[in-house]
């Protein structure tokens, strides 16, 4: 042991030592020699190494720990009735003793956290729980856990779900406590970190917690205090939030339950702003959760009690008065205020309005409970007050009209332009005109005011609102009409004001769209003259009308002298593109030292190519319409998609069968047919001209460039026009490709890029310069946006092949020895130390196993380091640990060099079937070098990122890698998710992932070796994540992204062929394994399960840009069924048997639900299971209590999609198969009249018995259940032999074949012979048909 050691060691056992005096001598002893370097550094090493016989960070602290009970001892003993100045000198000591703890864990932990979470938390918590330990000190001890605990990473992965809890309940009950001790503030943000955390690391809180959160609100009300109640409701939210999803009902009820609390602290207290934020997010979640996308109804999806629709008129009346209240402090406060109201409450009362307006009530009394005392409120029987409330679109006209000042005015602005915008269709169509004069009047009032971007934007929503109503009356139109006249003029003359522009042409635009207009020769103008720029706002307008009005020919301006004189005779389309290009009517643009506003400003990817190519087109309404038809990329739609609580509102849609995504997918999958571009000519000298104009534009770019002063971006831009225009070119058809590459404009787009790439070269000296890293930056943006990696036919891939052929081998090898460069120089925002791997032992891996079969699933990781915050966190805004993949972690060189890696990855894929300038497979290797075990260190932020955007983007959904670069991609995947095993938000990244890879794990040999390889340590990692789901280890979230993982390998590999999990020594297909997903825990999970389960049905098999469909075999549908149906009654048999209650409740009808979409999805995918389906669903009704409303709601939308008018019909079709296996199950409680009639759309048995005895008295007959035939008759009426003829052709049919039956030994068969013997015996009877009429029935 080293010297230092010893010291600290001789040290640490005076601090045992029973006298007081002598412990007192060695703490500044001991405070010195925990911050001694050499001290630190073996301390440190022997923490790391976890060699227990070495004095390490952890026992010094165990050590400290007894000091600090030998002196909490000496405290708690001495007398209790001394002087004032004793009590002092008392507690002086005890924040001596606080302090030093907090001194020692910041030493310990100040370059990585080492010390063990587990001990720190025990201390915590004893010392919290401890009364007696006094407020100070208890104080201190909950800082430490705030700032050295819950916002360290590492130690927010390692508590476990029980600790999370206990954590909360300690901590709320300090809360609830009234005493004057306390710190509420801090006690409500430990809350609100814990919340945080228990929901993005276990499945959540128990909701037996919500009684906490329940008596908080209730203590604010009675103490009239709000201290920490912000943070108390920000963890609510996080916590309803979590719940909401398996208890929708419960949340509901609790809503109807606390608002009214809320409404009184909000009326009755003064609030400060955040409370009232946190007070509206509250308001909103809960309006989502009751009125999922804005459902009215419970028919639609509402959950809507008594209770509530009271509380949401009274939440209205406190937002109109809160609204009132805002512009009165805005009109008379002193200084500039925004006259805006935030969005966050604008939303919300847009929504309120939506649910509480209607066309039949404008005025209602209201009773305002929440307005009673306490004492009163407890008693629902005591009288509540009334007020009289005002509703409807006549409330938002007087609101629009009473005053002039904009305070008042702008923010029912905001509301009108929210509501109409979410919800068209809550406009009613009397409302249109009303509406459309009050804003027409308001608009010309302040041309340059600031309420007038506001009715220019409600102008712009009413427009589209009105564009979509195809039942206005003639009248109405021509009233609507006239209005709109005026409107147009006023927006047409105030274009030029550069503040109102963008809604200018917004509203324009809006009023072509809906053709609500006859657009004149004027409009043109605005394309053609200095009346405004070419910006995004100009370019959508100017689509818009290209697409729907027909251009004149030409168009008189007030210019037209200086244009027909001076130059020659322009026709608009070539004034158009002139405007487009130059913003100037010069033709020496080419000497010209400024440049064209298209070259500075970013345009939505190939507008501007396709309205140039559109207006040298003879039809160019029709080529407009050609490119605008073209359907958007699915990949860049899923890549704009952000994740929000809109996927739970849609999770109760499809819970209450409101939303059924699963009817529409197919359509998706068909195969797509390639418009013609047959037909399309175009007007050589127009073409001509805008060749020209790119190339004068190129031109001026190439002149005046300078590696210095010349910007990257301006060039990529231009070389990206250049090329857009040829791809648009090419797919009307008017040039082919190769004569495209042989063309002036992509040579000049070709020199445009190898001047760009200069700055390339240029940045690799100078990595440092903060201003060419952001220039950088937007040009790697603009290179990834020219950039398409889809399969499908259209302008975006062409102009993306062209683009791929401009990129030279050097400008790829530059960007990609500067990708080499920059990972190498990690710089972070701010001081992060390095914290160990998540294993607490180096015996310990990502299983925690005992058998060692399954303990190899992940390999070890060694103890090494991960980013974790410095100072524990002091500094941080945010409650709870930052997430390892937070943008914070990155510096700017960090984000440019992941900005490289995307556009190199996007290269290489789509170099797969592009002739291109370099070798993609060299680049792809040196990208592959990145991640080589010498150079990848996962614990630093910015590599675990780099592995994370190679593994996304290298291997193309679409465009498979070569399998030994799989191989090598894969290769850390194991190591990636044992040391991150326990951080969820980073597996369930790492999962999402992980996708792209499955398409290429079935490609080439599958019995080559790297393709094993592959496979091999795919499936370990998806083997890993399914045992530690099993073992409850895992979150919703990343079981939600495993249930993903596991649909891919079943579209990749339906045969479960390769796709097999082996745990324990055991063997698991897939196919085998998906159905279990959907008896999970978790609703969202189930809902994926059930909502994907076609896919055991099904082959998914990619062919070009399309998926085809194909029938799996017979056999393994029929076994996909019956596993299916097993697990999700599996689930519900479980719930069924526990005690009544709320929860029961809604885990009951999940359960339902999940068993109703997987039937029901097989039965739309599987022709072959469609009357097992069918008949499950029949059985469902008497055994599993599915609701028939909704069986029938689904069977409706599915008939409907099968091409049956009505339900009955798709139901009789299957009511003989139906009958016959409902008998068959030979049960007294299956008889025909338990059957569920109801599902055929019949009222009551006897109407079902009258409509369908034709198919019923059959099977009847066939079972000699006469007396059931008896009861048929008597019940409809009619005589029982009378019905027998009726039937008797078809029960001739169904007894003949037992006659034709030959003796094999099968007794079942015997048996059933013999029945029909009898009963034809018994038909020939003389009681019953007897002989003559038997034949005159035959």
């Amino acid at each position: 042991m080293s010297l230092a050691l010893n010291d600290l060691l001789i040290c640490c056992r005076q601090l045992e030592h029973d006298r007081a005096t002598e412990r007192r001598k060695e703490v500044e002893k001991f405070k010195r020699l925990i911050q001694d370097p050499e001290t630190v550094q073996h301390l440190d090493q022997h923490s790391d190494s976890k060699q227990g016989k070495y004095l390490n960070w952890d026992a010094v602290f165990r050590v400290l720990q007894k000091y600090i009970q030998k002196e909490m001892e000496c405290l708690r003993t001495a007398k209790p009735n001394v002087s004032t100045s004793t009590q002092a000198t008392r507690q002086k000591k005890m924040q001596e003793i606080s302090s030093l703890v907090k001194y020692f864990i910041k030493c310990a932990n100040k370059r990585a956290p080492r010390l063990k979470c587990q001990e720190l938390l025990n201390y915590i918590m004893e010392t919290v729980k401890d009364s007696s330990n006094g407020a100070i000190y208890g104080a201190d001890c909950s800082n430490i856990l705030l700032k050295d605990i819950l916002s360290v990473r590492k130690y927010w992965c390692e508590i476990s779900q029980q600790q999370w809890t206990e954590l909360f309940s300690v901590y709320f009950q300090l809360y609830l406590k009234p005493s004057q001790d306390i710190n509420r503030v801090l006690v409500a943000r430990i809350i609100e970190a814990v919340t945080k955390g228990c929901c993005s690391q276990t499945d959540g809180l128990n909701s037996k917690f919500l009684d906490f959160f329940s008596k908080a609100i209730q203590h604010a009300r009675q103490e009239k205090s709000s201290a920490g109640l912000n943070h108390i409701l920000a963890a609510f939210i996080i916590f309803l939030k979590t719940l909401a999803v398996n208890f929708r009902i419960r949340v509901c009820e609790l809503g109807d339950e606390i608002l009214p609390t809320l409404l009184y602290i909000w009326t009755q207290h003064r609030l400060n702003d955040s409370l009232k934020e946190v007070i509206i997010e509250l308001f909103q979640l809960q309006i989502y959760i009751h009125h999922p996308k804005g459902a009215k109804t419970q028919e639609k999806g509402a959950y809507a009690s008594r209770k509530w629709k009271s509380i949401l008129y009274n939440v209205y009346d406190l937002l109109v008065n809160e609204i009132s209240h805002i512009g009165s402090r805005g009109k008379y406060s002193s200084g500039s205020r925004n006259i805006a109201v935030k969005e966050n409450l604008i939303e919300l009362m847009a929504d309120i309005c939506h649910q509480v307006f209607n066309e039949d009530t404008r005025s209602l009394e209201i009773s305002q409970s929440y307005t009673t005392t306490q004492r009163e409120f407890s008693d629902y029987n005591a009288p509540c007050k009334k007020k009289k409330i005002e509703l409807g679109w006549e409330v938002i006209k007087d609101h629009l009209q009473k005053s002039q000042n904009d305070f008042n005015i702008v923010p029912w602005l905001q509301i009108t332009t929210q509501l109409i915008s979410k919800y068209p269709s809550s406009l009613p169509n009397c409302e249109l005109s009303p509406l459309l004069m009050i804003l027409h009047q308001l608009l010309p009032q302040q041309r340059h005011g600031e309420r007038t971007p506001y009715v220019l934007r409600c102008l712009m929503e009413v427009a589209l609102c009105q564009g979509k109503k195809s039942n206005l009356e003639s009248s109405q139109k021509s009233d609507l009409l006239k209005l709109w006249i005026k409107i147009w003029s006023i927006t047409f003359r105030g274009i030029s004001s550069e503040q109102i522009q963008a809604e200018n042409f917004g509203l324009l635009g809006a009023i072509i769209q809906g053709s609500l207009v006859e657009v004149d020769r004027e409009f043109w103008k605005l394309f053609t003259g200095s009346a405004c720029r070419p910006s995004c706002p100009a370019v959508c307008c100017l689509t818009l009308a290209l697409t729907i009005c027909v251009v004149p020919e030409t168009v008189k301006t007030g210019m037209e002298k200086n244009i027909y004189d001076i130059n020659r005779n322009f026709s608009l389309k070539e004034l158009i593109m002139k405007w487009l290009l130059f913003h100037q009517l010069e033709d020496d643009f080419e000497d010209n030292a400024e440049l064209p506003p298209i070259l500075h400003s970013n345009f939505p990817h190939l507008a501007l190519e396709k309205i140039l190519v559109s207006l040298t087109m003879k039809n160019c309404k029709a080529a407009m319409n050609f490119f605008q038809s073209v359907p958007e990329c699915e990949q860049h739609q899923k890549d704009t998609e952000e994740p929000s609580f809109s996927e739970v509102e849609e999770l109760f849609l499809q819970t209450t069968f409101d939303k059924m995504d699963f009817l529409t997918i197919v359509k998706e999958h068909t195969t797509e047919k390639h418009q013609s571009s047959v037909g399309f000519s175009v007007h050589q000298n127009l073409k001509q001209s805008l060749d020209r104009y790119l190339l004068g534009l190129s031109e001026q770019l190439l002149n005046n460039y300078s590696s210095e002063t010349s910007n990257s971006e301006t060039l990529v831009r231009c070389s990206s026009l250049l090329v857009g225009v040829l791809g648009c070119y090419c797919y009307v058809g008017v040039i082919a490709e190769e004569e495209a590459y042989k063309s002036e404009l992509f040579q000049k787009a070709k020199s445009l890029m190898q001047y760009a790439g200069e700055s390339i070269t240029l940045f690799k000296n100078k990595t440092n310069e903060e201003s060419r890293i952001v220039s950088l930056r937007n040009m790697m943006h603009l290179c990834t946006c020219c950039l398409h990696n889809c399969t499908k036919h259209s302008p975006n891939k062409i102009a993306s092949g062209f683009f791929l052929r401009l990129l030279t081998s050097k400008l790829m090898n530059d960007i990609a020895d500067i990708c080499t460069s920059l990972v190498s120089i990690i710089k972070k925002p701010f001081d992060f130390g390095e914290v160990e791997s998540v294993e607490d032992g180096t015996d310990e891996n990502l299983m925690e196993m005992e058998d060692q079969s399954s303990m190899n699933l992940f390999n070890d990781y060694p103890a090494s380091s991960v980013i974790d915050a410095n100072e524990s966190g002091e500094s941080q805004i945010t409650i709870g640990a930052m997430n390892p993949l937070a943008e914070e972690h990155l510096s700017k060189q960090d984000l440019l060099f992941l900005d490289m890696l995307k556009f190199l990855c996007m290269c290489v894929t789509t170099a797969q079937t592009n002739t291109v300038s370099f070798r993609a497979a060299d680049i792809r290797r040196k990208l592959l070098m990145l991640i080589d075990s010498s150079m990848l260190d996962l614990t630093k932020s910015l590599h675990l990122h780099m592995y994370l955007v190679l593994l996304k983007d290298l291997p193309g959904e679409e465009y498979p890698l070569p399998m030994e670069d799989v191989v090598e991609l894969l290769k850390p995947l194991s190591n990636v998710c044992s040391l991150y095993r326990r951080d969820q938000d980073v597996c369930k990244t790492i999962l999402n992932h992980v996708l792209h890879i499955v398409t290429n794990l079935c490609q080439g040999n599958m019995d080559a070796e790297n393709t094993r390889d592959a496979q091999g340590q795919f499936l370990t990692v998806i083997e890993a994540f399914w045992h530690l789901t099993k073992e409850g280890k895992c979150t919703f979230s990343v079981r939600v992204a495993l249930v993903k993982c596991l649909k891919t390998l079943l579209e990749a590999d339906p045969y479960s062929k390769w796709a097999i999990l082996n745990v324990m020594g055991k063997d698991f297909p897939v196919n085998e394994v998906f159905p279990q997903f959907l008896a999970d825990n978790h609703h969202q999970v189930r809902m994926l399960a059930a909502q994907s389960i076609n896919r055991l049905f099904q082959h998914m098999k990619k062919g070009g840009p399309s998926t085809l469909l194909k029938a799996l075999p017979l056999k393994l549908q029929q076994a996909a069924f019956e596993n299916s149906y097993l697990k999700a009654q599996e689930g519900m048999r479980e719930v069924s048997h526990r005690a009544e209650n709320s929860e029961i409740l809604d885990e009951l009808c999940n359960r339902k639900a999940i068993l109703l979409m997987m039937i029901a999805v097989v039965l739309y995918y599987s022709p072959v299971c469609e009357k097992q389906a069918l008949f499950a669903l029949c059985k469902s009704v008497k055994e599993n209590g599915l609701e028939p409303h909704l069986i029938k709601k689904v069977l409706q939308k599915v008939s409907e999609t099968f091409g049956y008018r009505h339900l009955e019909d798709f139901m009789a079709s299957h009511l003989d198969y139906l009958v016959l296996q409902w008998l068959n199950l030979q049960d007294t409680e299956y008889s025909l009249s338990s059957f569920p009639f109801t599902l055929l759309n019949y009222t009551n048995i006897e109407d079902f018995y009258r409509s369908c005895y034709k198919v019923l008295i059959p099977h009847l007959v066939i079972r000699s259940h006469f007396d059931e035939v008896k009861s048929i008759a008597n019940q409809i009426q009619k005589d029982w032999k009378s019905l027998l003829i009726d039937c008797f052709p078809k029960i001739i049919v169904n007894i003949l074949p037992y006659f034709a039956y030959e003796d094999t030994g099968d007794s079942g068969m015997a048996q059933q012979r013999k029945i029909a013997t009898k009963v034809y015996d018994m038909l020939k009877d003389e009681n019953l048909l007897g002989k003559q009429g038997f034949g005159s029935c035959s």
